[in-house]
Parts: structure tokens; sequence; C-alpha cells
């Protein structure tokens, strides 16, 4: 990339900076000029005494009323803030007192009992005139405005203290290391870093743009896009083709007037370009007043325009777009080639990581690996380990669900199980096939998957939703409808709008359960509250359409959807009651393995005579266990046989008692109760 070195600056050139690191300058030499400076001046009027240590502090100096030493630093802060001499003096005296106590001393003498700093007042000794510097200490002008002078206390302005920063008396003196924000050295590592391959083009033009001169003023370059999309090592590129250094803040980090200030003297005495983050309108206008150089913002995706509206300058725009799996799964295979190419695009597919992310998650897998014994991580390590990094920011509207099953673990129709796999399929292919480069790009289906799981309560509709979350690895968060469903007009359109946009950001799948509640049926405008309830069905409608994750419905009353949600719809699937050949599959998977449990167990009488959906044999095997465990047994017969009943009781559906056949005198029915048999 070209280099353009000092494009942009203060109206004065700034002396480039030594070679080598300058060497601090001797505060005993500063001292000197310090006293001599009162003794040339004339206006002290301090006893012999005092007069006699000024001149021992003096020795051989010779330094008139208007002579200084030289010091590179200085220099540079004069160039860059358009310092005149008077001011200069001033400084200098002022940041000597911070930092020598021999200066502090002094100034002591000069005013016994005064303060431990210099008091404008106080110049006049040094032969400088008080009343000269009330324009130069104006609130606007340089030396105050960037904060290279602070002053303080009240009463008459001549009774005011003068002090410097650290980062300012450090920058004087010659001492390193102490800078007001930190300061990023840029050099080829910068320049050279791999950049996301649909903005590099872009960037590398804009970066020419600028070379050229070709764009009247100091800009400002808004950097969009998601997250980890390498929008950094874009903002980084940038500034190390146009300065040595680069300070970097987050807005939100300067509230405070100070600290804006300190970002501002921290750009311009440096020639850092600042790159700031976390924008906020409110504020940049502030943060961008006196920066002389290119500043860099770093914004989300669509605030170019906010950002662009408190902007006095040029604007520039370069939007990062959104990676694509390949581009994702390339990094992976940059990080880790070990791994198999179709893991890499796997983990691409699921986790939109930059470099970033990918760094953290393989720094993490590598420790889980070593900790197990192995010096590799594989693929199931660096899951997992994107699985913890993963962030999904719902402010308590949703819940994430454990999804502890697999797809052996649920018994269907053969129809309903069609349609899983359908689903298990468009999940994990879905974004890779109907991309703009895939094979089913002419579909223009999109690369979002919405399935609607409808069927009575207990026939494994939720069971499912976490199936498919767990076989593509996606987390599943369950929308709370009461946190998101709101009165107020146009409140439920944001919260809804706010849960699809974080899960297209975190690449989580979103579960409405009983979801007739939000996507149902429009109704005819009655009343105002009608037309309003249609407003908010019409936008999921419109959302659903354009969501690019994955999101399932569930309901119970599948005539109370609305028709239109229907049609856009991927995959449908009934969960129907389970006939007699699923139920004996689901006691099979429920009961303990045969060394568990007693092998006086009937599945036959258990399953054929009782319509069982899978939640209510759950619930029935929840009660044998614990009738078991109370007995001190095994899980028996009998147990199954009264949990089996218990259940039945309880959903109030108790058929005759003879379809138990031979274990029907475990219980009894009396008018209005049933009650269990002894043993």
């Amino acid at each position: 990339m070209l280099r353009a070195r000092r494009v942009f600056g203060a109206g004065r050139p700034v002396p480039p900076p030594a070679p080598g690191a300058a060497a601090p300058a001797a505060l005993s030499e500063l001292d000197a000029w310090l006293a001599a400076r009162v003794l040339a001046s004339g206006h002290a009027t301090v006893p012999p005494e005092r007069a006699a240590t000024l001149e021992r502090a003096a020795g051989a100096a010779r330094f008139g009323a208007q002579g200084r030493p030289h010091l590179p630093g200085l220099d540079r802060i004069a160039a860059a803030f358009g310092l005149d001499d008077p001011e200069c003096d001033m400084l200098l005296a002022a940041a000597l007192v911070e930092a020598s106590a021999g200066a502090a001393r002094l100034i002591a003498l000069i005013e016994p009992g005064g303060t431990r700093r210099l008091v404008l007042g106080q110049l006049a000794a040094l032969g400088l005139q008080p009343a000269d510097f009330i324009a130069r200490l104006r609130p606007d002008a340089p030396i105050v405005d960037f904060g290279l002078l602070v002053l303080s206390g009240d009463g008459p302005f001549v009774t005011r203290e003068l002090a410097v920063p650290p980062d300012v008396t450090a920058a004087i003196l010659g001492l390193r290391g102490a800078f007001a924000l930190p300061l990023r050295p840029l050099g080829a590592e910068d320049r050279s870093r791999p950049l996301p391959p649909g903005v590099a083009d872009r960037t590398a033009a804009l970066i020419r743009m600028l070379a050229r001169r070709e764009i009247p003023g100091a800009p400002l370059i808004v950097v969009t896009g998601a997250e980890d999309s390498g929008r950094r090592d874009i903002a980084r590129a940038i500034a190390a083709a146009l300065r040595p250094a680069a300070v970097e803040a987050e807005l939100a980090e300067l509230a405070e007037p100070d600290r804006r200030a300190a970002l501002r003297r921290t750009a311009r005495m440096h020639d850092a370009v600042a790159i700031l983050g976390d924008p906020q309108p409110g504020m940049l206008g502030a943060v961008l007043r006196g920066l002389g150089g290119p500043v860099i913002v770093i914004a989300p995706p669509g605030a170019f325009a906010t950002v662009a509206a408190c902007a006095d300058r040029p604007v520039l725009s370069l939007e990062v777009p959104r990676s694509s799996v390949a581009e994702r799964a390339e990094l992976w295979r940059q990080a880790i080639p070990s791994v198999v190419p179709e893991d890499h695009t796997r983990i691409a597919e699921r986790f939109a990581f930059g470099r970033a992310g990918i760094g953290r998650a393989l720094r993490l897998a590598l420790t889980s690996a070593r900790i197990e014994g192995r010096k590799v991580p594989n693929t199931c390590d660096l899951l997992a380990a994107c699985d913890q990094l993963r962030t999904a920011e719902f402010d308590g509207s949703a819940q994430r669900l454990s999804c502890p099953f697999c797809r052996d673990d649920i018994v269907l129709r053969r129809e309903t199980e069609a349609e899983l796999d359908l689903a298990i399929a468009w999940a994990r292919h879905g974004s890779r096939l109907f991309a703009q480069d895939g094979p089913g790009a002419g579909l223009k289906a999109g690369q979002g998957l919405a399935c609607l799981f409808s069927g009575p309560p207990g026939t494994g509709k939720t069971m499912a939703a976490q199936i498919v979350a767990r076989e593509v690895d996606f987390a599943l968060y369950r929308i709370d409808l009461s946190r998101v469903i709101d009165k107020f007009i146009g409140e439920s359109e944001k919260r809804l709008a706010a849960l699809f946009d974080e899960a297209e950001r975190s690449r989580v799948a979103l579960f409405f359960d009983e979801a007739d509640a939000c996507f149902g049926k429009r109704t005819e405008l009655r009343d105002s509250h009608d037309r309003y309830a249609n407003i908010t069905i019409d936008f999921l409608l419109q959302r659903l359409e354009s969501f690019e994750g994955l999101a399932i419905l569930a309901t119970n009353l599948v005539g109370n959807m609305d028709d239109a949600f229907l049609r856009r719809i991927r995959v449908r699937a009934e969960f129907g009651p389970p006939g007699p050949a699923e139920r004996l599959r689901i006691w099979q998977r429920l009961l303990p393995a045969p060394g568990m449990r007693s092998e006086d167990i009937d599945l036959a009488i258990l399953s054929d005579g009782f319509e069982l959906v899978g939640g209510e044999i759950r619930n029935a095997l929840y009660t044998a266990h614990l009738l078991a465990a109370g007995e001190g047994e095994i899980l028996a017969m009998r147990h199954c046989v009264k949990g089996l009943w218990r259940e039945l009781a309880k959903i109030g559906r108790l058929p005759d008692r003879t379809r138990l056949g031979p274990w029907q005198h475990l219980v009894a029915d009396e008018p209005g109760r049933t009650r269990f048999a002894g043993r």
C-alpha cells in the first residue's frame, strides 16, 4: 500500500521525530534556566539570602531573559499547536515545576507560603507579563482547549494555578512512555495485514486517493460492518498509510471533557490518526473539533448516515460486507490446517467469527485439548469453544434451552420424521446451497429457515426443536412472549425486530412456543386495536421472510395461524399422537436397560391399550421411578402400572382397568376418585 505521510496536518509543519530515543533533558540545567530567568527579569523582590540561593541555582548558566534550553519535545508541541515563544516559556516553567523538586523550591522562593504549583501572577518574575496571557488562556485557545495547561482555582485570574498533565510534561522533557491515551505505533505489519476480500480493493483505492490528496481537508472515514468483521484491521491499515501511530478509543470512554481533550491532544502531539469506536452522535462532534488530521470511526452496519451528520469535514464510507461461509472457512483453514476442510466449512456455517474470534476460540480449544492429553484440538473442541464464546443479548426476552437430545431419541411417524430430516438438512446446508455463489442461487430462496411444528401437547414439538438445533450446532433460545408483546403501539415491533436482528448477528435459533399467540390470524378492522394488531402481524410476516437464521414455531392450534405465515414456512411437520408401534418404541427408549429393571415389565400391555403421547409416558415413568425408589427396589411392572394409572387419572382419561390384564388388581376404581391398591 502507498504511504501518505503528513498529508493532513496543522498549519505549522511539525518537525519529524528523531530517529532514536531523545535523551531526557537534564533537570539541573532546566532549574538553572528557571533561576536565571528570575534573576534576569528584575521583577522578583526576594531577601538577599533567597537571592543567593537563586544565584547558586543559576550557577554558570548563560540564559538571557528570552533564552531557554533547546528541547525537541517542546519544539514539536509548539509546531503542532501553534504556540509562540512566551507561551512556550510559560508551558516549560509550569511543566518543570511538575517534574523537578528543585524548580518547585525556586518558585516557593518567589512567593513564600504560596501554592506548590506555578501561579499566573508569578510569570512576572520570569519576565512575562500576566496580562499578556489573558487572551492566550481563553477557553478556545489551543493551549487550554487541548489541555496542555489546566487552570484551577477561584478568585482573580492572576491567582490561578497552572498545571501541566503528565503526558505533556513527559513530551516536553523528553521522557518516554507517558501518554494520556494508549498510543499504538503503526508499521509494515498493519499495512500488510490481510483484509476481508470483499473490501480489500476498495481499501487500497481509498488509500491511493488519500496519498494523492484528491480529497480536500481532513476527511472522516467511517468503516461500517459487523463486529469482528475486520473493521479494525481496515482502520489500522488506512491509518498506517497516513501516520506513524494511532490513538484508539471508544467514544463511551470520552464522556468527560478532559478525556476528549486528552484524545485530541495525543493525536496532535504525536502526529497520530484517531481511531474511534462505539460512535455516539452527541459526543462525536466535540471530539472531532480541533483534530486537524484524518479521523477513522468504526461503526455498526447502517450507522454511516448518523455519523456523517455530525461531521463538518469530508466524509468517506467504507462498508465491510458480511463474510461468506467460504471466506470464514478459509480463515479457519489458515488458523488450524490440521482439521479436514469439511469441518472448516461446518464451523464457518454455524459461527460468524472473524479473525479475532477465531483466535480466541482456537486458544480456548487448545487449552481443552491439552487438559485431555491431546496436543492439537479436534472439531469437537473447536465447536465447543465457539459455543462458549458465542454471545446473544436478548435483554431477558429469550432464554437459552439446553439441547440434550439427539436424532435417535425421538419417536415419530414416518412422514413427521421426513420433515424433521428435511429441516436438519436445510439448516445444515442451506446457507451454502442458496448463497449468491451456491448451486441453488437461482431459486432466490434466501439463507434462512422457518419451521412450523404443530400438534397436541406432549407429542415432541419442543424436543424436536432441540434436536434440530443440536444437529446443526445452533444455540436455541425460547422467546418469552410476555416480555415481547406490548400493549403500547409500536413497542412489540421494536422488540421483535431486536430479537430477529440479534439472532442473525449471533447466529442462534429462535423458538416460538405457542406461536399462534403472535403469529395469529389478522382480523377485520372494527377499531384501532384491530388495526394495530394487524400491523404487528404484517411486520412479523415481512421479518420472518427476510430472516437469515433459523426460526422454529410450535403451536397446538395450527388453525389459529394466519395463512400468510404458512406460505412462508419452509418445513411443516405435524406431530400427531403416536400409534401402538410408536408407543412401544417410546416405552423402550424411556425404560432403563434390561439389566437395570425387573424382567416382569410387559411392554405390550403398557403400549397397546393406553393412548398416551410421549410426554405423558415420560410423566408416568417419573412416578414409577419414584415409587420404586421409595420401596428400595428396581423398577418393576407394578411401579409402571401405578405410574401409568396416575397419569391417566391426571389427564382425566381413565379407561376400563381390565386392559391391565393380570395387573389390574394394583388399581381400584371408586366413584369420584382413583386410588392405588396395596402391593
